[in-house]
């Protein structure tokens, strides 16, 4: 798939994101490229899960966009 015109200003959009969300993912990374929960996106921005979500904007946007959810949990128990 490539990019298409938009029409009335012949502005060059590119297509949206690949594939389908699953039921339940409403968010898309642009990082990983794959759909899933904004919330799983707020925890591994909140408790720094994963090293490759570091410094990522959506992440932010995520963990603020759940911050109420977010109050009072704590961080997962990782092996190691």
């Amino acid at each position: 798939m490539g990019a298409r015109d938009c029409g009335a200003r012949g502005e060059v959009v590119p297509p949206g994101p690949p594939g389908r969300p699953e039921p339940g993912d409403d968010f898309y990374c642009l990082r990983f490229q794959v759909w899933y929960p904004s919330f799983d996106c707020a925890i591994r921005t909140r408790f720094r899960t994963s090293p490759s979500c570091e410094r990522c904007d959506q992440g932010r946007f995520n963990l603020k966009r759940h911050a109420a959810s977010l109050q009072g949990l704590r961080p997962p128990l990782l092996p190691g």
